[in-house]
């Protein structure tokens, strides 16, 4: 068995991967590590070497070559050096290497021109499409029919977009699978394109929202069932007969109310790994049988917590001042009285959302007697790219009006008290709070920033966003360069119109948005004789992952909602 595994790193408390390769046999003897940064097997003290060098990348299996049993295909993203250590920042070209599960050698197969490099092998192991990411933050796909071939843009291959992802080959080898937008809202569905008929046609229409999962036939490796999400899951299906299909049909009938996901499954389809969750279940793990038609219980996620007692999450849609239809989400407590309102908007912030789904964070809030509201404005990821691309440029205008709207929404209803509100996010979360508390004044008793940004100016010289290949170009098409622009969509110039009562929060070792950001808003907000609730939590990054990081950072954020609100 070959995997992987998080841990806990520098710059933040959550658990990630290095990007380390390890296998056991079955029966838990030999573990080893294979490949990565510390796969190396040299004798500490000795001047022989090891047989094995370790990589100055991140690691990740591409593919299980079925027909190898000792081999399989590796990826590998270089590190960059800076200073004295190294960090993965996508500036440098991968490597595809062919790597032996049982000794750990690596014989390298080529290396790719193209940087941020997905490539997408074939039922023989051979790469014959690649998607990547240009210097502008933009993804392309490129093709070749061998080896030897030189790689030529979808454009030039096919006369297809070049923007379009490449997500997959069927097993006859014939047709690949594209993944972008489609129509007049650019909804993102998933392609079928025939190298042999030249049909090019969408798998998925009629849609009102991303295609954000698929599942293909086991049988043929057609993409039979894709999902959407714009308020409940909603499942899709092609018109390609596929046997696969009534048996999902079945399955996601079986599960009722449940937000049905196939995890896994095995490579004849036999067995497959299930996850049912929802608003107020955070998911259960099943196995199925295919052939006896039979689910067996594995593992239920956050087991100490009882459905029962979680609120569930309303959906709705809020029309913005220029038309756009704006996802909300509203979680509400168990009280027969008005409750004090919580504006919670997600961070990112493109790309993003806030989906019908369990979150344990407002199952915090709603039990200590709040309502919750998550907002999908513009910019969010999910609803199309015309919905997603009228956030750029937008960050400090069109996109905290529609914040606005939905909160004025959530606030004109009878189980809302609209003289109670709070706006409280993380990241892009909590420049949006502060945001929303410099346009709408009147509007917020307190406002709290999580591990967020505040001076805009400040995030093309700070953090690891500038840093990694396609970054800045990312920034410039997002937010822009002109100072005037990013001085007025930023909340450290207008410390002066916020009345709430502010508070900021931030880890000492965040690198995504340093606390750099957290220092020049409570300067500015000190310049205009406001105080601010402080909390720095130490040895924490971007977002609380330890559960003493988190009770502290939950202990001091129901403190202050309490003294403000109730």
């Amino acid at each position: 068995m070959v995997f992987t595994y998080a841990q806990q790193f520098f710059g933040s408390d959550q658990r990630s991967s290095m990007g380390e390769l390890y296998a056991v046999n079955f029966d838990g003897s030999d573990p080893d590590m294979l490949a990565g940064f510390r796969a190396s097997n040299d004798r500490a003290g000795s001047r022989l070497g090891g047989t094995r060098k370790g990589d100055r990348a991140a690691v990740s299996m591409r593919d299980v070559l079925e027909d190898d049993e000792d081999h399989i295909l590796i990826i590998k993203f270089p590190f960059s050096q800076q200073g004295f250590g190294y960090s993965f920042d996508g500036k440098k070209p991968p490597i595809v290497s062919k790597l032996n599960v049982n000794s750990g050698k690596q014989k390298t197969v080529e290396r790719l021109k193209f940087r941020s490099a997905r490539p997408l092998t074939d039922k023989n192991g051979e790469i014959r499409f690649v998607s990547y990411l240009t210097e502008d933050g933009l993804t392309k796909s490129a093709y070749r029919p061998n080896k030897k071939a030189d790689w030529q843009l979808l454009s030039d291959a096919f006369e297809l977009d070049d923007d379009l992802s490449v997500v997959g080959l069927n097993d006859a080898g014939d047709a690949v699978f594209l993944y972008g937008p489609h129509g007049e809202e650019g909804f993102r569905t998933v392609f079928r394109f025939d190298f042999e008929e030249n049909i090019y046609e969408p798998l998925f229409t009629d849609l009102d929202a991303d295609i954000v999962n698929w599942l293909s036939d086991p049988d043929t490796g057609e993409i039979v069932i894709g999902s959407s999400r714009r308020g409940k899951v909603k499942h899709h299906y092609t018109v390609r007969e596929s046997r696969y299909q009534g048996l999902h049909r079945a399955l996601a009938k079986a599960y009722g109310d449940q937000t049905l996901s196939v995890m896994s499954r095995s490579t004849d389809g036999k067995d497959m790994i299930l996850r049912a969750s929802s608003d107020t279940n955070p998911g259960s793990i099943f196995i199925f049988d295919t052939e006896a038609k039979r689910a067996e219980f594995f593992w239920a996620n956050r087991s100490w917590m009882d459905p029962n007692q979680m609120r569930p999450m309303q959906i709705d849609e809020v029309i913005s001042k220029d038309g756009f239809s704006i996802p909300v989400r509203l979680t509400l407590p168990a009280t027969d009285e008005p409750a004090p309102l919580i504006v919670n908007p997600h961070g990112g912030p493109h790309g993003i959302s806030d989906d019908w789904a369990f979150n344990y964070e407002t199952q915090l809030l709603a039990s200590r007697g709040y309502a919750v509201l998550q907002v999908n404005f513009r910019g969010s990821g999910g609803f199309g790219k015309k919905f997603e691309d009228a956030g750029h440029m937008e960050w400090g205008g069109k996109m905290i009006e529609d914040l606005a709207e939905a909160a004025r929404w959530a606030m004109s209803r009878d189980d809302v008290d609209q003289e109670r509100v709070c706006a409280y996010g993380g990241s892009y979360g909590a420049y949006a709070s502060y945001m929303l508390a410099v346009r709408e004044p009147e509007m917020l008793r307190c406002v709290i920033g999580y591990v967020g940004v505040y001076d805009l100016n400040i995030m093309y010289s700070t953090g690891d966003i500038p840093k990694s290949w396609g970054g800045a170009g990312y920034l410039e098409r997002v937010i822009g360069r002109e100072k005037a622009a990013l001085d007025e969509f930023s909340p450290t110039t207008h410390a002066a119109r916020i009345k709430a009562a502010p508070m900021l929060i931030h880890g000492e070792d965040d690198i995504r948005a340093p606390i750099d950001h957290a220092y020049a808003m409570r300067d500015a907000l000190e310049e205009v004789g406001k105080d601010p609730k402080w909390l720095k939590i130490d040895d924490s990054g971007h977002g609380a992952g330890s559960l003493e990081n988190r009770l502290e950072l939950y202990e001091s954020l129901l403190g202050f909602l309490d003294s403000n609100l109730m």
